[in-house]
């Protein structure tokens, strides 16, 4: 994990964990620099950006970060944010009570341990995506275009084609095992989850959620689909999320 480290140290610590395809410092570009006066780490996840470590899982993501964490004496958390497989990886991360964390904002996060056949088939669409992209890029990314806009879209495709097959395997089991740590239920009054309503995390997820976290708070994005809200209303997006704070 390669951290990319960004404001004052003496300012409230954020965490930025970027879902698939998404680096640290686009995230940062997105959501943590419109945060307010904070001290936002924004780590790249294997397989993306500057760690050129391949994509192992999310528990190794999430102790690597709080090796580091520990390691420079940044236990007081002010916000952890993750998006996605960086949902994951936060989720893991809430596994550790040694961590002080205000408030947590979880987009699109995978909870749920999806069954057989969508177990199956998610890594290997993945490298499908990356084929089409490698063979007719437009179209490979048009569905992208569509949700995200075209200069995310953009960014998505080019570090699609940085991956090894390795990475993406790991990548899609990490978004479909199932993340569910214990949480107290003062921890869980901590908890944002937030789900696009046509998404497939909303259907298998967001019930699980409800009842492993009934005190978290949940928000669900009318007409929006996996993680277009924080693209298309970021403005919007970005300062609920800065109300946290």
């Amino acid at each position: 994990m390669y951290i990319h480290k960004h404001g004052n140290k003496n300012s409230p610590l954020v965490i930025i964990l970027h879902p698939m395809g998404i680096t640290g410092e686009k995230m940062y570009e997105l959501v943590g620099s419109r945060l307010g006066s904070c001290f936002v780490l924004s780590p790249d996840m294997g397989g993306h950006a500057s760690e050129k470590r391949p994509f192992r899982s999310t528990v190794a993501e999430a102790a690597a970060l709080h090796k580091y964490l520990k390691e420079n004496g940044m236990t007081e958390i002010a916000l952890l944010y993750g998006a996605s497989l960086g949902a994951a990886a936060a989720l893991r991360l809430l596994e550790y009570d040694d961590l002080e964390i205000g408030a947590v904002y979880l987009d699109g996060a995978p909870v749920a341990r999806l069954n057989a056949v969508m177990r199956c088939i998610f890594s290997p669409v993945l490298v499908w995506q990356k084929r089409m992209i490698v063979k007719n890029r437009e179209k490979g990314i048009s569905d992208l275009v569509g949700r995200y806009g075209r200069d995310i879209a953009e960014h998505m495709a080019d570090n699609f084609l940085k991956f090894d097959k390795p990475s993406i395997v790991n990548i899609g089991n990490a978004c479909v095992v199932g993340n569910t740590p214990v949480l107290s239920e003062e921890m869980q009054r901590r908890v944002t989850f937030d789900w696009g309503e046509k998404e497939h995390y909303t259907k298998t997820s967001k019930p699980l959620a409800e009842k492993l976290y009934p005190h978290a708070h949940i928000i669900v994005r009318e007409g929006f689909d996996h993680c277009e809200y924080m693209a298309k209303e970021n403005e919007a997006y970005t300062a609920y999320i800065r109300s946290l704070l």
